[in-house]
């Protein structure tokens, strides 16, 4: 049987100008600082000095003394409440112990943003200074330091978690097979132990909230109102109303433009402390927090060791692989919504590579350190850096191609059991990066080392619950509303977008209006890929429904007993004939035309409004990378010079900025291989401003060459998700390059001259 023909978009597929770029562009989009309803008090937190301290006091009548300040606020002053996303670990102010250089111990509020920091530099903290730990692996030594005296009092707390585990706050084992006949049965034994860094994500706006209590008016009950740089709104007003012992209706989430977060910014923060100020206040209350204090104080990304031992044949096959994860959470498990305690990526230190025999062993620890959050992927993008530098070490210790000994263990089938597309998307990378002519080129130009790297993956695609509202207008406009949060990752162009192509109507021609958490009870939230394949779902429900009510009305319109919809279809002369329906007897009539003819203001044939479920593909996306690097063999400096991507993709909604995320990506996983670190000693963050803590410019990014490879997937029209799956293999891709330059192996992010020059000179 001939496969249908693919369908012809009329805006999917094109390069789509950002429905709310405008705004931001112009000025016009208002973030979190930017509103400030009359009478609003600035807060500004005080925060510990000390890694791991006894409070043995706080006076705060100096601070009380400062022109301006109203209030100050200390744990004795609030309910003693923990928060968390999953694990309830976290004070909303610390009642006799601080953990971290930077926990909050009090809060002040004032007149303005310098009264309120004057105020809290004067609050005088007495502490007791406790043992500290900052290395996972010695956290979990027998007779180390105890961050948490009780754990398994929280609520959350994993139960895998057994009581002999010091400060450990999650666990899980992956098994299959036999390990002992494995490693019997091969013919080499590797061990190799892998470190990642604690790095940030790097967010141009940082934290803010802002809440206000606004009194009961015409039969309406009290309302507290938020404005929040986070994004998870309904899973923030869920939290927010279980710590205020209120019902989830009482709280009102506006929508606001966030500065982007690449997954720092998901928890309540300082909404809890900010409510009991404005309760004993009468005011609303802000906070807006320095970039100094979140790159030292707020949710950055997780540092992890991994260590493999792995059995191969001769021939290149991997017969057993045994990994130990050990994830540096800091001093709570803050942003963390894993039942398990761990990050999603544990679980990954096999990747998916087809191994008879596995055992992976996950942890992860308190220590006196920042909590960390989550970060594009959590946890695949160390945790396969480390896997992927593994193969390539295996690969070279038998004399074979890495990318032969990638192929030798690519599964047959994918988890559904259709063929498995690695080696299609690596052949992909392979010729358009001439892989194979790598061999000839030249690789050492005495100062100057070259050096090729590839790297290989796959990653989930998130489903979830979304919702969507559609009214087609008399003008033959659509109007969208969507509560989905605006974090810069284009959902909200992708919604339009989805819209246009469903209605058959020209983009120009779809309003979007951005919700709060009281036009739907849920909608999807930014996380784990799932944007476009959630609320793509629930759009094309709404649009469906609206279509079938309005089908009647065409039918008249036509003289017809039915009308069929028929969607727009391109013309030959780049003209586009409109969606509508047809009658039996073939008269046509467009959206348009019915909706300025018979449709009236407020007809609820004209409306829809779905909430849905999505569920999730059981088939992850794959990406291949390979990237070439220069080396300096006097300093170490490593150059990128080269980088190709190639991942499977589904139909492509929004051109542009469906490469967007690919190069954005690619950018931040150069980043975190090459630069990115937050530096600590003994537990404070050294490089507190984006002057130390280095990203890259588009001086350090080399033309990025990118291979679509078509597979369809299970969102709207197909299409797949691509946020986040090419940020993973980056640091993998170049820092094999780096250890195929020098000929040392590169067991530790980011690449850093020392690091290299360290790895040259190890060599001899």
């Amino acid at each position: 049987m001939a496969s249908s023909p693919a369908p012809a978009f009329t805006v999917v597929g094109k390069p789509l100008r950002r429905v709310e770029g405008a705004d931001k562009v112009s000025g016009r989009a208002r973030y979190t600082a930017d509103h400030e309803p009359p009478g609003t008090l600035w807060a500004k937190n005080v925060r510990s000095p000390l890694p791991h301290a006894r409070i043995v006091s706080i006076d705060t009548s100096r601070a009380k003394q400062v022109p301006g300040v109203r209030a100050v606020i200390t744990a004795a002053d609030i309910p003693d409440t923990l928060t968390g996303r999953n694990i309830k670990d976290l004070p909303l102010l610390c009642t006799d112990v601080v953990r971290y250089v930077g926990d909050r111990v009090a809060v002040v509020a004032a007149d303005d943003r310098h009264a309120a920091e004057e105020g809290a530099a004067a609050v005088d903290v007495r502490y007791e200074e406790l043992p500290a730990v900052f290395d996972p692996i010695e956290a979990m030594e027998p007779g180390a330091p105890l961050l948490h005296a009780d754990p398994r009092s929280y609520t959350g707390f994993p139960v895998d978690v057994r009581p002999e585990m010091t400060n450990v706050c999650g666990y899980a084992t992956w098994d299959r097979g036999d390990m002992e006949a494995g490693f019997a049965e091969a013919d080499v034994v590797l061990e190799h132990t892998f470190v990642t860094q604690l790095a940030h994500q790097g967010y141009l706006e940082p934290s803010a909230y802002l809440i206000q209590i606004t009194e009961p008016t015409g039969g309406r009950p009290e309302r507290i109102e938020v404005w929040s740089s986070v994004k998870v709104p309904y899973g923030t007003r869920k939290e927010l109303a279980r710590l205020l012992e209120r019902p989830v209706e009482d709280i009102l989430m506006h929508a606001v433009t966030i500065g982007a977060d690449f997954g720092g910014k998901g928890g309540v923060g300082d909404l809890a402390a900010g409510y009991y100020l404005a309760r004993s206040l009468g005011r609303p209350i802000k906070f807006v927090n320095t970039a100094s204090e979140d790159l030292t104080a707020a949710a950055p990304k997780h540092a992890i060791h991994v260590s493999m031992r792995t059995g191969i044949k001769r021939d290149g096959k991997i017969v057993a692989h045994d990994a130990k994860v050990v994830i540096n959470r800091g001093a709570y498990t803050g942003l963390n919504t894993s039942p398990n305690g761990l990050l999603g990526g544990a679980g990954r230190a096999g990747n998916f590579y087809d191994i008879p025999n596995l055992h992976i062993e996950a942890f992860a620890a308190y220590t006196n350190r920042v909590p960390c959050g989550y970060m594009r992927a959590p946890g695949s993008p160390q945790i396969l850096f480390a896997v992927e530098s593994h193969m390539n070490l295996l690969a070279r210790e038998i004399g074979m191609d890495p990318l032969d000994f990638r192929r030798r263990n690519m599964p047959a089938e994918k988890p559904s059991g259709a063929a498995h597309l690695g080696n299609k998307v690596l052949d992909a990378a392979a010729e358009a990066y001439g892989w194979a002519e790598r061999a000839t080129a030249p690789r050492d130009g005495g100062r100057t080392l070259i050096g090729h790297g590839i790297s290989l993956i796959d990653r989930t695609q998130g489903a979830g619950e979304a919702s969507s509202a559609l009214t087609v207008n008399p003008d033959g406009t659509i109007t969208a509303v969507t509560a989905m949060p605006d974090n810069g990752t284009g959902g909200l162009t992708v919604v339009a977008a989805i819209t246009a192509e469903t209605f058959g109507v020209p983009f120009e021609r779809v309003h979007l209006v951005r919700g709060d958490t009281d036009t739907f009870e849920i909608d999807v939230e930014s996380g784990a890929s799932r944007m476009t394949n959630a609320a793509g779902h629930a759009v094309l429900a709404a649009a469906e429904e609206i279509k079938e009510k309005l089908s009647p009305l065409a039918a008249r319109a036509l003289g017809a007993e039915t009308a069929e919809w028929v969607a727009a279809e391109p013309q030959p002369d780049g003209s586009v004939k409109p969606g509508g329906w047809r009658g039996g007897d073939g008269r046509f009539i467009s959206l348009e035309d019915l909706a300025s003819e018979l449709v009236k203001e407020g007809d609820p044939a004209a409306h829809a409004q779905v909430t849905l479920r999505t569920p999730r593909s059981p088939d992850p996306g794959i990406c291949a990378q390979m990237a070439e690097v220069e080396v300096d063999a006097e300093t170490g400096q490593v150059t990128l010079k080269r980088m190709v991507t190639a991942q499977d993709v589904g139909t492509i909604i929004n051109s542009l900025g469906h490469q967007g995320q690919i190069d954005g990506s690619i950018v931040q996983g150069a980043g975190y291989a090459l630069m990115e670190e937050l530096v600590l000693d003994h537990g404070r963050i050294t490089t507190p401003n984006f002057n130390d803590y280095r990203m890259p410019t588009i001086q350090d990014i080399p033309e990025l060459t990118t291979v679509n490879v078509p597979d369809p997937g299970m969102g709207p029209f197909t299409a797949k998700s691509i946020g986040e799956l090419p940020h993973i293999p980056t640091a993998g891709a170049i820092a094999n390059a780096v250890a195929d330059a020098i000929g040392a192996p590169m067991l530790e992010l980011p690449l850093t001259a020392e690091r290299v020059l360290a790895a040259i000179r190890s060599r001899g």
